[in-house]
């Protein structure tokens, strides 16, 4: 089964309208975007392997995705040094019990004399 070329202008739209949502008001941020969205469609034009064309489709709504459920702008309120998010209904906002559950585990294994290395739990990031 072949690529429809309205399957591709599909996730060329769905990534275009993934960034209006998430750079709203934010005209440089956006100008970036859709012309990074372009030039990387447009390199790959002439692409003729059906394998990598469904590849290069998965990536452009996963990055879609990315945009729209974990992406937020934060904005600068007038006059302060303080900075609000920009949320919408579609944002993911987890508990971040997995980020606990590896916290926890990283303080038993340093109480057991087995340091993980960095502070995040890899060995080679960052300093613990």
């Amino acid at each position: 089964m072949s690529v429809a070329r309205n399957q591709v202008l599909g996730a060329y739209r769905n990534l275009l309208k993934a960034q209006k949502q998430t750079f709203k008001g934010d005209w440089n941020t956006l100008a970036a975007a859709r012309q990074r969205t372009y030039t990387e469609f447009d390199l790959k034009r002439n692409e003729t392997d059906e394998a990598k064309i469904k590849e290069q489709l998965e990536l452009a709504n996963q990055v879609a995705s990315l945009l729209r459920h974990n992406l937020a702008q934060a904005v600068q309120v007038e006059d302060t040094d303080v900075y609000s998010l920009k949320l919408n209904k579609d944002h993911e906002l987890g508990d971040n019990e997995t980020l606990r559950q590896a916290s926890k585990l990283r303080r038993l294994k340093n109480a057991e004399g087995k340091s993980t290395g960095g502070g995040c739990g890899s060995p080679s990031c960052c300093s613990a």
